[in-house]
């Protein structure tokens, strides 16, 4: 029997579904304390800042993607495809690995893989803040111009007007 920290599949998890969407790891950083999100979302941003946000946020998604990339060919590397992979990490986090696997073989490729799927995870968080800094702005003025371009109707505005500027 192949053993497998609970947290390592967890993670790897987690790291192959979140990186799939957009700016994973800001939604990830986006959590406030109580009443700070009011503040942020009605809080007034300056065009400078929402322009090197827009900037960031380009470059947080190319490392997203070939993040994303480099994590669908180490899954398919030890002979999974993603959708199985993420089924035996959904088996694997509700205890029936072993019934769901086809065998120790696949449990020991869906280990080796969820490992390695972590191994990346710290020098993808060090890429994107690197590339949110290269921009002129802080993680926590990304998160927040973030959090802000969700859940402000007027910010979401005002980014896609800088977006179709760039165009």
């Amino acid at each position: 029997m192949v053993f497998i920290k609970k947290g390592t599949i967890a993670a790897a998890f987690v790291a192959a579904t979140m990186c799939l969407g957009s700016a994973a790891y800001a939604q990830e950083a986006a959590a406030t304390p109580d009443g700070a999100g009011q503040e942020q979302a009605t809080q007034q941003y300056a065009e400078e800042d929402l322009r090197k946000f827009v900037d960031a946020n380009t470059s947080v998604t190319d490392i997203q993607k070939a993040s994303r990339d480099t994590m669908v060919a180490v899954i398919e590397e030890n002979s999974l495809t993603l959708e199985r992979f993420n089924e035996l990490a959904k088996a694997h986090r509700a205890k029936k690995l072993e019934e769901v696997a086809e065998g120790p073989e696949e449990i020991s490729a869906f280990s080796n893989a969820a490992q390695e799927v972590v191994k990346l995870q710290p020098e993808n968080k060090e890429k994107i803040e690197a590339a949110v800094q290269e921009h002129g702005l802080t993680m926590e003025k990304y998160t927040a111009l973030m959090k802000a371009y969700k859940d402000d109707p007027e910010v979401q505005n005002q980014v896609r007007k800088i977006v179709a500027e760039k165009k």
